[in-house]
Parts: structure tokens; sequence; C-alpha cells
């Protein structure tokens, strides 16, 4: 049985009780290209506009990378670009995503969200939002109902 040196102890104390250094920026780079999140499309209805940073947080908090359209292009751009530069803009946004998770009622832009998702044999996710702020639920996609148009 080997003996257990005071020095060996000492250096266990040492490390427990040393603060911990903050990551270099070039160590969280080093990390990240090491260990890269998964890439989230958030798909949801215009009519849900508002919970955009809810959403943004609950796709973080899962640990992945949310792609919001909603964030990176506001509202169409406040209608200062063509819709349809923007519509490409986001379906460039699906192809390059890892998965897809729909958010809410699912409106006809969403719907064709999905279906680009599908046809480029990416995961799609659904949650109900009707909680928020409080809670988002994941949904199976028997559940996930579309929007009523009016």
């Amino acid at each position: 049985m080997e003996k257990t040196s005071g020095t060996f102890a000492e250096d266990i104390l040492e490390r427990i009780f040393t603060p911990a250094t903050k990551p270099s920026a070039l160590d969280q780079a080093e990390h990240t290209l090491r260990h890269p999140k998964r890439l989230v499309y958030v798909a949801m209805s215009n009519r849900n506009f508002y919970w955009r940073n809810h959403v943004q947080k609950f796709v973080l908090d899962s640990g992945a990378v949310p792609i919001s359209p909603f964030m990176l292009f506001d509202y169409y751009l406040l209608h200062t670009v063509p819709k349809t530069v923007v519509r490409e803009a986001m379906n460039n946004l699906i192809a390059r995503s890892d998965e897809v998770w729909v958010f809410g009622r699912i409106s006809l832009g969403v719907k064709v969200q999905i279906g680009i998702a599908r046809r480029l044999n990416k995961p799609v996710r659904y949650f109900d939002i009707s909680e928020l702020p409080v809670a988002v639920l994941p949904i199976s996609a028997e559940t996930a109902e579309e929007e009523i148009r009016d």
C-alpha cells in the first residue's frame, strides 16, 4: 500500500482553493472550434414576433445557438427590402442550420420552412409557447396547431 505524502494533499488543496482564471479569448475560440454547438433555426409566425427574445433565451439555455430571422432581419427590415430577398436569406439559414425548432402555431410561412427543413433532412422540433414568459413546452408534430388565417 502506497503512503500518501503531505505534499500530495497540499497539491490537491492548492488546486481546490486557487481561484479559477477566466479563459482568454484564444482559449474560448479554441474551445468553440473543438466543441461547436448545434445551430438551430428558429421558425415562428409573425404573430409571435414579440416573444422573439424569450425564444432566443430558451434556445441558448438549451445549449444551442439560435438563428432567428426576427433577430437578424427584424420585421422584413422594416419593409425596406423586398420580402423575396429576406425569404431567400432565411432559406439559406435553414440550409446551414443543424435543426429547425418551431415555436407556437404554424403559419403558412412556417409551414414552408418546415417543408424546406424536411426536404433537407433536418430534424424538426415543435414547442408550445402559450405559457410564455413562464414556460416553453416541447410538443409533437401531431399536436402542433396551424394558425387560423384572418
